[in-house]
């Protein structure tokens, strides 16, 4: 089924699929179909001669940026890189806002401190209500088990690309941020041996009841130094923007992969069309997203820990019903599309001299 939309005057237009218009543009803007077709219409009256200039100056209007808790000087951000604000508050969660450095290409949360706004070190709880509580209110998923079918679906699709990319048909692999399992029931359909780490209690509880899955507990931090050389594949999916410390995590990583193997990072980029019609409501701007990366600067933080580049991508998908497939495709190929997908490997030689 499709979903064929246009403003009153017919000036602006949208057409996608009806799965994709209410899964991953409604669901993920928390979007109204009512709301939808206002924004439209509102961006058939901006006089802009760009179509995202409309959709941007049409979207502040009908949700305005909120009020910051604060104004002044940013602190230092990770490994002391200066930086400013790119929002002073998100909608998400107002108190806390983004800086970023664009000679580094990273981004970062922070927070108004009463003096400065400070780069927040602290996450989130990732218990119960980050996955099945009202997201607006917690943050997280919001119904994660009801997304099950999508999920499991999306997964065996990133099996699949993991296996062209790296040429694995078979080893051992590890998903960190493993969650209800999705990815890793996945994985065992298409015959890998796989591990789960989870720092979530009702996360593991949930993939055990639901696919029988027993899941290493914890952080990496914790697991590391055991676990030297053990997996051919690590997969970070939707995971290192999580992380206070990204680049001392890779290392970790790194160190527990066998010589030769592979890495995957899914994560959002900051250099994406989306970001800039969306402002502070864009959905990756997040209090559960301590960091974030272009994919150059994932890519510098990658070689950092030791690991080479193998395939960096990047994906578009949340305004294609208005510039279409064409053109998501460009912003793709020229790395700028909304999610980064990269896959880097441990140099055999490196690891073996290591």
């Amino acid at each position: 089924m499709s979903v064929s939309l246009c403003s009153a005057d017919g000036d602006v237009q949208y057409r996608d699929s009806a799965d994709h218009f209410e899964n991953g543009v409604l669901r993920l803007m928390n979007l109204s179909r009512e709301e939808f077709g206002q924004w439209l219409d509102l961006a058939a009256g901006v006089r802009a001669p760009e179509l995202l200039d409309r959709l941007r100056e049409a979207w502040m209007a009908m949700r305005p940026p909120p009020e910051p808790l604060g104004s002044g000087v940013v602190a230092l951000g990770p490994g002391n890189l200066e930086g400013h604000l790119l929002h002073a508050a998100i909608a998400e969660t107002p108190s806390h806002g983004v800086a970023v450095s664009e000679t580094a290409q990273r981004g970062w949360l922070v927070r108004w401190d009463g003096a400065q706004f400070s780069r927040e070190l602290a996450p989130p709880v990732y218990e119960e209500e980050y996955f099945e509580g009202d997201k607006l209110l917690a943050g997280g998923y919001g119904d994660y088990t009801a997304q099950g079918g999508w999920r499991l679906e999306k997964a065996a699709r990133q099996v699949s690309e993991m296996r062209r990319i790296t040429g694995l048909a078979e080893g051992r692999v590890l998903d960190v941020g493993s969650g209800y399992g999705f990815f890793r029931v996945a994985l065992g359909e298409a015959g890998y041996s796989h591990e789960g780490l989870e720092v979530s209690d009702f996360a593991r509880a949930v993939a055990s009841a639901s696919y029988a899955l027993e899941t290493h507990a914890g952080t990496l931090e914790e697991h590391w130094e055991q676990w030297g050389a053990r997996y051919h594949a690590v997969t970070l999916f939707d995971l290192i923007e999580h992380l206070v410390d990204p680049e001392a995590f890779l290392t970790q990583v790194a160190a527990i992969l066998h010589p030769g193997g592979f890495v995957g990072v899914k994560t959002p980029n900051l250099d994406c069309p989306e970001a800039g019609v969306f402002g502070p409501w864009y959905h990756s701007l997040k209090r559960e997203h301590l960091a974030y990366f272009t994919p150059r600067s994932l890519t510098a933080a990658a070689a950092g820990a030791g690991l080479e580049s193998v395939d960096v991508a990047t994906l578009s998908h949340l305004l294609v019903g208005f510039v279409g497939a064409d053109q998501t495709r460009r912003w793709e190929r020229e790395l700028r599309g909304a999610d980064i997908v990269a896959w880097y490997r441990l140099p055999a030689a490196a690891a073996q001299t290591a």
